[in-house]
This record gives C-alpha cells, structure tokens and sequence, in this order.
C-alpha cells in the first residue's frame, strides 16, 4: 500500500485503486487533444492513431473515470460537464508527469549532469553566450555548450542530445516548446569604399547581386532575410538574385568585401563582421526590420527548469531582465 509523506495512504488496502495507470496517461494525452479539436478525424491525425483506435481509448478512459466526458452529437462533438472539468485538470497532471519523467532521467545520467545547450552560429555576436553566462550565474549549475545551425539544433534537442538550443525563427518543430528570448535589427551589407568613394572591385554596390547562406542550415529565417532583401531592391531595379551561397556568415562577410555582391544580415553580426574585414553597414529605416532570436526544448523538459533559463536569456535579450516581452510559443 502506498504512503503519503504524512502517512496518509493514497490506496485503500481494502479497496480497488479509483484508477487503473496501465495507459491512463497516453489516454489522457489523447482526450486534451480530442478537446481540442473536438473533431475525431483531425484528433486521430494528431495523435498519431487511427480514429478507431482513438474513440476505443476513449470510452475506456470514461469507464474508469466513470463518467461521460463527450456528447456525440449526429454533426458535432461537445465536452460535458465531466469532460469540460478533465479539461482544465489534465494539462496539469500530464505536465507534473513529464517533470517527474525529466527528474529521473537526470537522475539516472547521473550526479553534476550538466545543462547541454547549443549556441545558434550566430551566437557569438547575438548575446547567446552572455545569456547562458546569466543562467549559470542565477543558478550554480554546470553548463555545456556547443554551436549549430538552427537545424541542426532542433534536431539534436528532438532527439535528446540537448536540453535547450538557440534557434532563429520562423521555424517547423510542432513537437518541441519555443520562446522569444531576443529580437536584433536587419541591416544591409555593402562592399566598403576606397579613398575616391568607390567599391574595391566590381559595379558599384547598388549594381551587386545578392549573396546568402545555405537555406537548409534555417530555412524560416533565409526566407525572411531574403524576402525582406527583395522588398528593398526590387522597387529601386537593383538586383534581386542570389549570385551565390556561402557556407557562413564569415565567408558571407568575406565574398561581399572582395565587392562580389551585397547581404542582409543582422546587425549586430554586420557590425561585429565589419571590424575584420572592409565593409559598410547600412541600417534599413528607423526602425528596421528585425529578425528573433528563440529558444527550444522538449515538452518532457523539467518545466521550472525551462523557466528559469528563458527568465536567464530574457533578462540579458532585447526584453531587459522582464519575461514580459518573452513570448512563449508552443508550436
């Protein structure tokens, strides 16, 4: 028989468990969904499960919850009152489950377990690593860091290799949680000017194409960056093309100085580029364009855990030591 800490049995020795727990957490998993939808076909989809074997965990989970939790309707589907009550009380219970799942599992890695975080490439010149500095200084935990593409990174957070990972926006990961930690201007970057005014090689500047980084390595943000490149040049008849890819923001930097095209970029990266190598930076209104700075991480992550590391990275972002401007979105 199981004890409370006070000493309080939480399973009668004389009577049946209320609830039967061989399943009852992935059907719990489906009703929120089903709640959700309140469309069996479109629920199944998310689940993952055929809708027979949907409406089947259904009615078992009503069976041993002992009440109905769904008035099926000829054309529609509606929450009882029972149903309506699970609904506001289930998010709670599955989220202290993937907690407690998250706490065994850093149990089990075994004691001083660091943090494993993941810059985006960017991260150098975009705050990330003060960032990370913030969290470990708030809470005395041991952090191990590592760089990567946006893509790279959500993949490796997927899978269990990372505890959180900064990405660049927009991004597909329905899967994961994401926040807003960070927002940093959009700026152009031109070839810089000799003596006479004139670019080191080539057109002048206004005349070069565009040259850009593989779309694969952030696909939302490369679409972003050269949709808002577009809107600029297309209405002065300036180049809209890419010339061509390279394979980092350093080599980007590299091939616009040698005066072989122009790119957008953000600006605290132009900047931090243009003191290596001969470039101008050219801010794109007042204000400009900005592109996000995000981060990642499981949904079976310790929820206090990702807390505090998005209160770490917003009190050093663009949003000044506030979770206000922090936009939580859960994809």
């Amino acid at each position: 028989m199981g004890m409370h800490p006070g000493g309080r049995s939480y399973v009668r020795g004389d009577q049946e468990p209320l609830l039967s727990l061989s399943g009852l957490l992935r059907r719990l998993e489906y009703f929120v969904v089903v709640a959700d939808e309140l469309h069996l076909g479109r629920a199944a989809q998310r689940c993952g499960v055929s809708q027979p074997t949907l409406s089947h965990q259904l009615k078992v989970l009503e069976k041993e919850l002992g009440a109905q939790l769904l008035s099926r309707g000829s054309r529609r589907m509606s929450l009882t009152p029972p149903g309506r009550a699970l609904q506001e009380e289930a998010p709670q219970l599955l989220q202290r489950t993937y907690s407690i799942k998250a706490r065994i599992r850093e149990a089990a890695a075994g004691p001083g377990r660091p943090v494993r975080v993941a810059f985006s490439r960017s991260g150098h010149a975009l705050r990330q690593r003060e960032m990370v500095a913030e969290f470990r200084a708030r809470n005395a935990l041991p952090v191990s860091v590592e760089s990567g593409w946006s893509e790279r990174n959500v993949e490796q957070v997927r899978a269990g290799r990372l505890d959180f990972a900064f990405v660049r926006p927009p991004i597909e990961a329905d899967d994961l949680q994401m926040s807003v930690v960070d927002e940093v201007e959009l700026v152009e970057l031109l070839p810089g000017e000799d003596t006479a005014g004139r670019a080191p090689e080539g057109p002048p500047a206004g005349d070069l194409p565009l040259i850009m980084w593989p779309r694969p390595h952030a696909p939302g943000l490369h679409d972003r960056v050269l949709g808002i490149a577009r809107q600029e040049r297309a209405p002065q008849g300036l180049p809209t093309y890419v010339a061509w890819e390279e394979p980092d923001y350093i080599n980007v930097a590299a091939a616009v100085a040698s005066g072989g095209g122009v790119s957008y970029m953000d600006r605290d990266i132009a900047e931090w580029m243009s003191l290596s190598v001969d470039l101008r930076v050219r801010p794109l209104g007042a204000p400009g364009p900005h592109t996000d700075v995000a981060v990642v991480w499981r949904d079976d992550q310790d929820p206090e855990l990702a807390s505090r590391f998005v209160a770490a990275c917003c009190g050093v972002g663009a949003f000044r030591g506030t979770e206000a401007g922090c936009g939580c979105l859960v994809q």
